[in-house]
């Protein structure tokens, strides 16, 4: 645990301009449909920010975190334009990404593809189809950029927020109890990331068992 924790300090410290492009890039990847923990990294990212000797700026932080999510939203935009349904699947498969959930999200995505866009930033789920989503359904694309770049804001800005002020509450504590307190406060941002994955992919299979039964109801 000393050996991780130090290992990204020292990581941080020496490579500061590396790190904010490994969050934009992190947060680029699952935005424009790889499914990567890019809400987790900017938590983290956030927590970093907080505190009387912060290792990250915030405002490069939030810059970092919006211009990944914005680029990568865009990105995923016309791959589902240019190439479809069909690619997303072929390879969003090797992640989970199955065909029934992606037909739930289209589902939901077309009921209102412009507060999809926007809302889907704070959904695990969406985050990721939002884009690919917006290009296969041939969302027109000046819609796309103004809800794109409004929830990215708004998400970036709420996530690295709410994960400063949870710094600076405790940043003391962490100071104090040294690299082990880090230590403690990274593992707790992994396992939030794993159990909400967790919790996520639960609600997913309720949700097809569901769709599954209704369907058996109406066939009779």
């Amino acid at each position: 645990m000393e050996f991780i924790t130090d290992a990204i300090k020292h990581f941080i410290e020496a490579y500061g301009a590396l790190a904010y492009l490994l969050i934009a890039g992190i947060v680029f990847l699952e935005n424009a449909g790889v499914p990567l923990p890019g809400e987790t990294t900017l938590i983290l990212a956030g927590t970093f920010t907080a505190g009387a000797h912060p290792l990250l700026s915030f405002p490069l932080v939030l810059l970092a975190a919006i211009s990944g999510a914005v680029l990568g939203d865009n990105m995923g935009y016309f791959i589902g334009y240019r190439f479809g349904r069909d690619l997303v699947l072929k390879y969003g498969s090797k992640f989970g990404m199955t065909a029934d959930k992606f037909d739930r999200a289209e589902a939901a995505f077309l009921k209102n593809s412009g507060w999809a866009v926007f809302i889907g930033r704070f959904i695990l789920l969406m985050r990721i189809l939002a884009g690919p989503l917006a290009g296969i359904t041939r969302m027109p694309y000046p819609k796309f950029v103004l809800f794109n770049t409004l929830g990215a804001i708004s998400w970036a800005t709420a996530i690295t927020s709410a994960a400063y002020f949870f710094g600076s509450a405790v940043a003391g504590y962490i100071e104090s109890v040294g690299v082990w307190g880090l230590g403690i406060l990274v593992v707790g941002i992994i396992l939030f990331g794993i159990i909400r994955h967790y919790m996520d992919e639960k609600a997913d299979e309720k949700a097809a068992e569901a769709a599954k039964q209704e369907a058996g109801t109406v066939k009779k």
